[in-house]
């Protein structure tokens, strides 16, 4: 509830920024409740991308906008391209700020600029020549791919291989490419005439493939000739418009670059294509749709995108202005994408493989509505908050590898007895402990979150003792050993009796509390000696235990004696382990002296005790535990082998972590009675008790505790 709380703050601050209203494509992809992921993991204000250089193979871009200071942007021109001045609108700037993009405050006042989908990463453009198409509709013939190929092979290459400071680049988004509709062209066709490039792409034997980021294409509804598709005539219609006849591309499936991996087996899960859809949430009317590419296609806002403008002035035309203005394409729906994957890359921590991360990325977009229909939405929306956060339930892996059998998080617990105090929580306060969900992301959690903080001696047990039945008063044939001495009703008889344990009402915190109410068999000989035996087994409520100890306090005797074993079969010292803790047991030997005076109506109790517990653990975090106590632990030390992380190829990454949990404090009890028979009126009892340290825990105030009663039997 707390995280929810917490999340949902971050979302509104997130949302109700003008960077991010400007740009209504963010609240679509729901990109604030990534940020709010982001940041309750790596810290409030945390820019996503930081740290990252995200690439671009585009017309260049302006290093020197508004939109891009204060992060490092590099730019390399490859054959034929030269840098941009501005003499034209710059479709590489614009594409780079939808990806990256932190415009100030100022300037977003000024031009009603927006921030990107990853603001905090850093630029890498590669900058090509590309051209401005002019009339029908062209698709590349064959020998075009061909004279490409060389090209195309050694560029992306390049980018592959592209390192600045020992950064490399995860994702790299293309907004440029050839026309031609990718059902016009065969496996066969491309890997002749275009194999170079594809043996660039496919990165054989990379262990981490870049991934590319694919503009679907802007070519449904433009003017087409048929003789251009003579082969696929469903790709270029007739339609009629003012009673004249025309022909235009119905784009039913993306374009041939992006349409790659519908093609060529060894491109599937690193090459994406992004159609655009409209502010009204539906396919944009410009955009391609997936087609034959679905299994590899996202869809994104892709109309009314804004965008960070470099170009002629629109006053005087001169070149270098630089602003926002607001644009259409599949190239601005790509960079919403590759954004996307630069943040889930950081908020996981960097531990998924980049083909992992999209393969998330297509399975936790919305699927729901009109983006079930996978012909034109592909794989569905793209939605970074589902991303982001745990597809299903997460669970703690105790084997070495993700997708091992694990325990769910929410069955993972770690009660603590009142020995331990508050020791367990602070030794592991800071620490954290990984869970997968069922796509195999990590998540972390606070380990000291899985620990409840010792209870100390509740008020009720307190009550119960104070209200017992006065010595020697009989009321009942059961027998009811006393806390400590386990001292018995001296109005019976010796031998053999069957009674209820009532430890846990009468003291505060014996070896004998373990056993709460459980049944017992006494024997009481001569002299003040006894013997019990006691178990819980079968009983509703009370968890499993068994002992037996043995007592001497003679008649009259202001001191007692006693001994005995606690066997816990499901705790250790009260603290129960569930889940990814494991199974905990222990066996408890312990002795005890108590003192007993009475003055004029005031009872004075004074009992210690010590015990050496031989503990047992398995099947869980905790591999070893060792404690040594009166019930206090006296010094204790737990080591667990605790999952931290993974590895991109899926194994499990470990710490161990050795704890020292005992308690800060020592809790002392102080208390005084007094009792006072009313002649044919009952009995009058007052009870203080004063605790230093309550729980063991140093920084726990002192309690005091007064009670009054009045006891009258009929």
């Amino acid at each position: 509830m707390q995280y929810e709380t917490q999340r949902e703050a971050i979302e509104a601050t997130h949302s109700d920024a003008d960077d991010f209203k400007n740009q209504w494509g963010l609240t679509t992809i729901r990109a604030a409740q990534a940020y709010a992921h982001l940041e309750l993991e790596h810290g409030l204000d945390t820019a996503p991308g930081t740290g990252q250089t995200v690439g671009l193979i585009d017309t260049g871009i302006d290093t020197g906008h508004p939109v891009f200071v204060g992060k490092i942007v590099t730019e390399h021109f490859f054959s034929g391209a030269t840098d941009e001045t501005g003499s034209r609108r710059s479709h590489g700037t614009a594409v780079a700020s939808v990806i990256a993009a932190r415009p100030s405050a100022s300037f977003t006042q000024n031009v009603t600029a927006a921030r990107g989908v990853a603001w905090g990463a850093d630029v890498a453009m590669f900058a090509v020549s590309a051209g401005q198409r002019v009339g029908n509709y062209a698709p590349i013939s064959l020998a075009g791919l061909s004279s490409a190929d060389n090209s195309w092979s050694s560029e992306i290459n390049y980018v592959i291989n592209w390192s600045n400071g020992g950064r490399t680049l995860d994702f790299v988004n293309l907004s440029v490419g050839f026309l031609g509709i990718i059902n016009q062209y065969s496996a066969q066709d491309l890997r002749t005439n275009f194999g170079n490039a594809i043996s660039a792409l496919a990165q054989s034997g990379a262990t981490e493939k870049t991934v590319f980021i694919w503009a679907a294409g802007n070519a449904h509804g433009d003017p087409c000739d048929p003789n251009d598709f003579v082969n696929n005539s469903d790709l270029c219609v007739e339609f009629i418009e003012n009673n004249i006849s025309m022909h235009r591309v119905d784009a039913k499936s993306v374009e041939v670059l992006p349409g790659l991996p519908a093609r060529i087996d060894e491109l599937r899960g690193h090459v994406i294509a992004v159609v655009g859809i409209a502010a009204n949430g539906e396919i944009a009317g410009f955009s391609n749709r997936c087609g034959i590419a679905a299994d590899w296609c996202l869809a994104a806002p892709g109309a009314g995108i804004r965008l960070a403008y470099f170009g002629p002035d629109p006053d005087d035309s001169s070149p270098g202005a630089r602003g926002a203005y607001t644009g259409n394409g599949t190239s601005f729906a790509a960079p919403m994408v590759a954004g996307g994957l630069v943040l889930m890359k950081h908020r996981f921590r960097d531990q998924l493989s980049n083909t992992a991360l999209l393969s998330r990325l297509l399975a936790t977009a919305d699927k729901s509505g009109i983006y079930a229909d996978s012909t034109v939405y592909g794989q569905g929306l793209m939605d970074l908050g589902a991303a982001t956060e745990p597809v299903g339930g997460t669970t703690i892996f105790l084997g070495d590898t993700v997708r091992a059998a694990g325990i769910d998080v929410t069955r993972t617990r770690l009660e603590l007895g009142d020995a331990f105090g508050d020791g367990p929580t602070r030794a592991l306060d800071g620490r954290e402990i990984v869970a997968f969900d069922e796509l195999g992301a990590p998540f972390w959690y606070e380990l000291a979150s899985f620990t409840g903080a010792a209870r100390g001696r509740p008020l009720t047990a307190r009550l119960s003792g104070f209200l017992k039945r006065p010595q020697g008063e009989r009321g009942s044939a059961l027998w009811r050993p006393a806390f400590g001495v386990v001292e018995t009703d001296r109005s019976s008889a010796s031998g053999l009796r069957l009674g209820r344990l009532d430890a846990s009402a009468e003291g505060a915190g014996g070896h004998l509390s373990l056993a709460g109410r459980a049944l017992a068999l006494s024997a009481v000989g001569e002299g003040g000696l006894a013997a019990h035996a006691f178990s819980t087994e079968g009983l509703e409520g009370e968890l499993p235990t068994a002992g037996a100890v043995l007592s001497w306090r003679p008649e009259g005797s202001v001191l007692g004696l006693w001994g005995g074993l606690v066997s816990e079969r499901e705790t250790v010292l009260g603290s129960q382990a569930a889940g990814a803790f494991g199974r905990v047991a222990a066996v408890s030997l312990f002795a005890g002296i108590e003192g007993r005076a009475r003055f004029d109506g005031w009872q004075l109790v004074a009992d210690a005790e010590v015990g050496t517990a031989n503990v047992s653990v398995r099947d869980g975090l905790i591999a070893a535990l060792s404690l040594s106590q009166p019930l206090r632990v006296e010094a204790g030390r737990a080591l667990l082998s605790v999952p931290v992380g993974r590895t991109k190829e899926g194994r499990v990454r470990r710490h161990s972590v050795a704890a020292d949990v005992t308690p800060t404090g020592r809790q002392i009890e102080l208390e005084a009675r007094w009792q006072r028979r009313l002649a044919g009126a009952g009995e009058l009892s007052l009870s203080a008790a004063w605790s230093r340290h309550p729980g063991h825990a140093a920084a726990a105030a002192p309690q005091l505790t007064i009670l009054a009663g009045w006891h009258y039997t009929f």
